[in-house]
């Protein structure tokens, strides 16, 4: 590649190609440090009945009808710096501020994603007690759920309209704040009323 410089009379510069190639990929790349959520329907909630990690069963679908804030998260191995950790911190939070005007909170375990087999009953059980959960910590027999849901990294979460209309989509840790605006639309804002 031969690049003349304006001003330099009978010079001519010659520039590898594979130097800009160079400058180019080694360039610093932006992320968005905010997950983006995936808009408008995308799916509808299956109703299937899931195993909680300390006994009992959970209805995906309630009834009567509520809306749903359902996270796919690795619970195993447990240790305090996973972003799965920290999406269960931010969905405690949004249980007990929502709980109360009728949203639901629920994990699903899809530890399984990340490790060949599915992690032993007694693992997922000491992480439901080691994060302090008070909402269920559901058993996804190999994966399945999951992978109707098409979750393909962990935490996923997904915000769901009582109806069992998927509305929002996270991949990735995502704030309160942001989970909190979803949350907000779906139930009417801070005084309105659940639609």
């Amino acid at each position: 590649m031969q690049i003349t410089i304006p001003g330099v009379r009978g010079r001519t510069l010659v520039m590898p190609v594979c130097a800009v190639l160079i400058v180019i990929l080694t360039a610093p790349c932006r992320s968005n440090p905010v997950p983006t959520p995936v808009s408008g329907p995308v799916s509808t909630l299956p109703d299937l009945t899931l195993p909680d990690v300390r006994g009992g069963a959970f209805r995906l679908r309630a009834v009567p009808a509520q809306p749903l804030l359902l996270a796919f998260l690795q619970t195993v191995p447990d240790t305090a710096d996973t972003a799965s950790r920290s999406q269960a911190v931010f969905l405690a939070s949004m249980a007990q501020q929502y709980g109360p005007r009728g949203l639901r909170v629920a994990i699903v375990d899809a530890s399984v994603l990340a490790h060949a087999s599915q992690p032993s009953h007694d693992a997922v059980l000491n992480a439901s007690y080691d994060w302090h959960l008070s909402f269920p910590l559901l058993l996804d027999q190999k994966g399945q759920l999951a992978r109707a849901f098409d979750v393909m990294a962990v935490p996923t979460t997904f915000l769901i309209a009582a109806g069992g209309t998927i509305l929002q989509k996270w991949q990735g840790p995502t704030r309160p704040a942001t989970l909190a605006q979803g949350i907000e639309k779906l139930l009417g804002g801070p005084l309105g009323q659940m639609h």
